[in-house]
């Protein structure tokens, strides 16, 4: 998993995991839900859909909030979590349906974006 962390990545929402499988991606939500076991933890995007965040070993802290997912998206659609990182939101809430404009425009534009097209 060393190499998600090192090469490029394209940012995504949940529709889009199916075209990803296989490669590299970030992605940003709100945490909804922590599976039982620890291992697995659900972000709804921008849209409001949500994606599923697979751990390769059971959480260890409390998280919250909006979260920024760097991973590999599964065969089963589901980001395989290399690491994570919480948004602190004491100052300014994130605004994820923002979050989403952009992520429309790096899309549609894929000459102007490295990432997005690979």
């Amino acid at each position: 998993m060393a190499d998600v962390l090192e090469g490029p990545r394209v940012r995504v929402a949940s529709s889009q995991l199916p075209q990803y499988i296989g490669k590299a991606v970030c992605f940003v939500g709100r945490l909804e839900k922590i599976h039982q076991s620890g291992k697995f933890f659900f972000l709804s995007d921008g849209e409001g859909k949500t994606a599923t965040i697979e751990l390769s070993a059971p959480l260890e802290e409390e998280i919250s909030g909006v979260i920024e997912v760097v991973g590999r998206v599964t065969n089963q659609v589901n980001v395989l979590c290399a690491s994570y990182t919480q948004f602190r939101e004491d100052k300014s809430m994130f605004d994820l349906e923002y979050y989403n404009e952009v992520l429309q425009i790096i899309h549609e534009f894929p000459e102007f974006y490295s990432c997005a097209s690979d």
